[in-house]
């Protein structure tokens, strides 16, 4: 099987290949907090839907009460009654 350069340079220094390759990396929390690093920002903020923009399309998060806890260049954290994710 044939590795790509991401692969095989995150495997010889150890370092997950998320953070090489800009690769949204998901935490659900629970019903209450999901943190997404490797945004590209924000394309959609409401109490009840956050729409964060990635690489390669968009997540969505589908809620009540949503509220953008943190955000910074590479992560941002959403808090509130989570009902789903939608991948875009």
């Amino acid at each position: 099987m044939k590795k790509n350069f991401t692969d095989t340079v995150s495997e010889k220094i150890s370092v997950p290949q998320e953070t090489l390759a800009l690769i949204p990396l998901v935490q659900l929390r629970g019903k209450r907090s999901v943190c997404i690093e490797n945004h590209c920002g924000i394309l959609e903020y409401t109490d009840s839907l956050v729409k964060v923009q990635v690489k390669r399309g968009s997540i969505a998060i589908i809620g009540c009460r949503l509220e953008i806890a943190r955000m910074t260049k590479r992560i941002v954290e959403i808090r509130g009654s989570i009902q789903r994710l939608e991948l875009e």
